[in-house]
């Protein structure tokens, strides 16, 4: 059996903090050569004078260094899922920032860019978050039910099989299981397997996993 461990931030801060600034990534940036990271703006920065990673002193593109950086969208969403308040305040930033320069060019001209992203609409999940989501029962692959529905009888079952839950963020696929055994009365017998869609879930995965590994909406 998996165990859950519970480690502080400040333990992972220095996988999360730029070596320049000394703050938490903002536009994570990463050298190809090294794959050490940086702000964007702090790596751009120091590039325009340097030609050496500023923490190994790898040795970046001669003549055009900018060509030996690149934006690392994982990392910087693991940093605003792990640092609370980090994604609104820097969104706020941005907004200010181009209300008080509105002729100021976006880089992008994405909605993120210019600080019009909510944290409704970006999955950034705490332990205790309520999260809502629904179950069914398993009645075979989605290959195998489009050939089974007909006169919509299958949807129909499907749709009043539906069942809706609200669960703590952290609660695993394994208590789910167990949760689903006792609600509904599975005889121990037969084993209670929770899947997304047609594929079986760990155990040991949270809800939170699998709001991050999988397509899903608040």
């Amino acid at each position: 059996m998996h165990r859950t461990t519970r480690i502080k931030i400040t333990e992972l801060n220095p996988h999360l903090m730029c070596a320049l600034c000394g703050g938490y990534f903002i536009d994570a940036t990463t050298i190809v050569e090294c794959l050490h990271s940086f702000c964007k703006t702090c790596i751009v920065r120091y590039l325009e004078t340097n030609k050496y990673c500023p923490m190994c002193d790898v040795q970046v593109h001669k003549t055009r260094p900018l060509l030996s950086i690149r934006s690392d969208k994982t990392l910087q969403d693991i940093v605003y899922k792990l640092v609370p308040g980090l994604f609104k305040d820097e969104m706020k930033r941005r907004r200010d920032f181009y209300a008080a320069y509105p002729m100021a060019e976006v880089p992008n001209g994405s909605n993120e860019d210019r600080g019009e992203v909510s944290e409704q609409d970006k999955v950034n999940l705490t332990d205790d978050e309520i999260v809502s989501l629904s179950i069914e029962f398993y009645e075979g692959s989605r290959e195998e039910k489009k050939g089974t529905v007909e006169n919509g009888d299958l949807e129909k079952e499907k749709k009043n099989g539906l069942r809706f839950l609200r669960c703590p963020a952290a609660m695993t696929v394994m208590h789910l299981a167990k949760f689903l055994r006792n609600k509904m009365d599975v005889p121990s017998k037969y084993k209670v397997e929770v899947l997304y869609e047609d594929e079986p879930l760990k155990e040991y995965y949270t809800l939170m996993d699998i709001a991050y590994i999988y397509p899903w909406r608040r």
